[in-house]
């Protein structure tokens, strides 16, 4: 039986005194909020005084019997799929045009730019570029194409329209990523690819890919998380204070709305909570999936 050296034991005496601190600040901050917030779905409650009345499932029954929570729901794992598939596409494209052109740097900071604004800034400005008077349909009539202006932001075109504002914001920081691992690929891999005779597209799959997937899979599972949390630019390009169409609504425009926002806040306290925990379970579902289906070894270079 081996017995432990001084210094193992020294560290075993060290570790709950070191973990402690942080372990309790972490308990105190997150997992008992987070507790709170799951008993706190299973109650009806308005915050303003009273105390919460417990219904068991009563809020998830009637989420689940919502109509316009369901078109939210749907809403938001729409935004999920067809964003991603935007933002991937686009990022694989513009990543090998970038690698072989000098100005690849100087437009990678333009599509970056638009991540660095306030997303509610950003919404609000494109909800003033596509008003019906705006810049977008003047410039449209200007040049004889009247017959393409639309009123974009009805229900009829919004949720289109909220879908490629979100790829136009988020590629240029999901470009930045995978630039960032492409430019810590050996310049021989793609020396050793061009005497191969193997053109851009064999390159990106049989090099870049291979040797960026760490990078792609940690930014496939910040889009999962990011797709569902989208709140402030759906709100600033929909929102007057008022409730957005259906159309436009999301998880979180729909807790919002259920809790503390539109011009007559309903203080559903205990819904909203239904509805943070369903986007818990939803965000904690894709990321292990993604987690799971995106495993391979890594490769060393």
């Amino acid at each position: 039986m081996s017995t432990a050296s001084p210094a193992q034991v020294a560290r075993r005496r060290l570790y709950w005194p070191l973990l402690l601190p942080a372990l309790v600040v972490y308990v105190g901050l997150l997992i008992v909020p987070a507790l709170y917030g799951v008993y706190i779905s299973l109650t009806t409650w308005t915050g303003r005084g009273e105390a919460p009345q417990f219904i068991g499932l009563g809020n998830y029954i009637r989420l689940w019997r919502d109509a316009l929570f369901r078109q939210a729901f749907t809403n938001t794992l729409l935004i999920l799929a067809i964003c991603g598939v935007g933002i991937f596409t686009l990022t694989f494209i513009f990543s090998a045009v970038f690698r072989e052109v000098r100005w690849g740097r100087a437009a990678l900071s333009l599509m970056f730019f638009p991540y660095l604004l306030s997303a509610i800034a950003v919404g609000i400005a494109l909800s003033l570029l596509l008003s019906p008077d705006g810049p977008l349909n003047a410039g449209l009539r200007g040049l004889g194409l009247g017959s393409w202006a639309r009123m974009w932001l009805t229900p009829d075109y919004i949720f289109k329209v909220i879908v490629v504002g979100i790829v136009w914001v988020s590629v240029g920081y999901y470009l930045t990523l995978m630039m960032s691992a492409i430019g810590r690929i050996p310049r021989y891999y793609y020396e050793a690819a061009d005497l191969d005779g193997a053109g851009r597209l064999r390159t990106f799959f049989n090099v870049t890919l291979p040797l960026t997937w760490d990078v792609l899979t940690v930014s496939v599972v910040l889009w999962c998380i990011n797709s569902i949390k989208i709140f402030e630019f759906i709100y600033g390009i929909t929102g007057s204070g008022d409730a957005p169409a259906p159309e436009a609504r999301t998880l979180t425009i729909a807790q919002f709305l259920a809790t503390t926002g539109g011009r007559n806040p309903q203080y559903q306290l205990g819904l909203g909570s239904a509805m943070g925990v369903i986007m818990v379970i939803l965000i904690s579902l894709f990321v292990i999936g993604v987690r799971r289906l995106m495993r391979r070894d890594s490769l060393e270079f």
